[in-house]
């Protein structure tokens, strides 16, 4: 009786399926870094949220606007629509910096640094913002 061929084998194998959010990574850093992202995640947050809130980040950094210059806006029009841990993503990767090991951090801080510059550069400096409330809230919201 002739036997089956190995890629015939392989064929009738059950498919693994796929859980894109356990792969959700965060670019540019090490391997050693997502596993402390990943433990993070799994204590505070859920599986991608890093990911989630750096691609968020970006999106509101890269965003077009009317000129160069452009407003946030950082309140969402439907709360029910917001992740489980807040809606400002750049509070949720400032946690996640505070919550990681030095090497770590600096590591994460490295990918934010030009996403951070290019938001400075594309905002306006609010006069009338609280002292007390971290750099990126503290620029202008409308013209």
């Amino acid at each position: 009786m002739p036997r089956k061929a190995p890629s015939r084998v392989r064929s009738d194998l059950p498919r693994r399926t796929s859980r894109k959010g356990d792969r959700a990574v965060v670019p540019g850093v090490s391997s050693r870094t997502l596993r402390e992202i990943a433990r993070l995640e799994h204590h505070r947050y859920e599986p991608g949220a890093a990911h989630r809130a750096l691609s968020a980040w970006r999106t509101t950094v890269y965003r077009r606007g009317p000129s160069w210059i452009f407003y946030p806006s950082w309140y969402d029009d439907c709360p029910c629509c917001l992740p489980p841990w807040g809606g400002d993503h750049r509070e949720t990767l400032e946690a996640f910096c505070l919550a990681l090991s030095r090497r770590a951090a600096r590591e994460l801080r490295a990918v934010l640094a030009p996403l951070d510059a290019r938001f400075l550069a594309r905002t306006l400096n609010d006069p009338c913002a609280h002292p007390g409330d971290p750099w990126w809230r503290r620029r202008l919201e409308r013209a």
